[in-house]
């Protein structure tokens, strides 16, 4: 009898890794169609907190992503284009699109790549995710899992929020190693849309492309 409640804690802590696997395996089936949503929220800027916003389109099927900049003002204008291998990066102020292998790009702006928010697989491969728990959210009951980042990701943890009703991500929370908030960032306005590839590649003809 001592013997299985020492093992209890063991037994637990693997239920909730089987539960945090099948959360993540419930958001991938659930997004597979085209989608798009907006992402908003405080980030943690060189001169202190800014509000970012963020459209953001995705054809999950296609590794197709594409992210348009409304906020800060620093970025208005700017739109991020991910595919499977590249990252392309529109600077407004300069009509650039700088194209970079995707191993090597950043998303500006924002503290995690939005693919992520449909290959949470993904970032599970980057952050060991673990369900901590629940809470009700203004969208509705969701799952709470929290995580470790490994090195080099630019944060040191994060906060996940998974919907239950409708799997799929409404929050994020990254954190420095201080436990400082870096970015809280929500997903609102989420709906299926009709989007075509050629629409979200779409860029200014006269725009000056530039390859890294």
């Amino acid at each position: 009898m001592k013997r299985m409640l020492a093992l209890l804690p063991l037994l637990f802590a693997l239920a909730l890794t089987q539960s945090a696997t099948e959360i993540l395996d419930r958001v991938e089936r659930n997004l597979q169609d085209p989608w798009q949503a907006v992402v908003q929220g405080l980030v943690q800027g060189p001169s202190g907190q800014e509000e970012l916003r963020a459209r953001v389109f995705a054809l999950p099927k296609e590794n197709l992503f594409r992210i348009e900049f409304q906020k800060p003002g620093s970025l208005e204008g700017n739109f991020t284009v991910i595919t499977e291998k590249e990252v392309w990066n529109y600077l407004y102020l300069t009509n650039q699109l700088i194209i970079s292998p995707k191993e090597k790009a950043q998303v500006q702006g924002l503290g995690f790549s939005p693919q992520g928010l449909g290959d949470l697989k993904g970032l599970s491969e980057r952050v060991a995710l673990r369900v901590v728990g629940e809470e009700r959210l203004p969208e509705g009951v969701a799952w709470k899992l929290l995580g470790q980042a490994k090195e080099g990701q630019g944060f040191a943890s994060l906060e996940l929020y998974i919907l239950k009703s409708d799997p799929r991500p409404v929050r994020f929370v990254f954190r420095d190693e201080a436990g400082k908030v870096l970015a809280d960032l929500k997903v609102v306005e989420f709906k299926r849309a009709a989007l075509r590839a050629q629409d979200l590649k779409h860029y200014p003809k006269d725009a000056q492309v530039v390859r890294r």
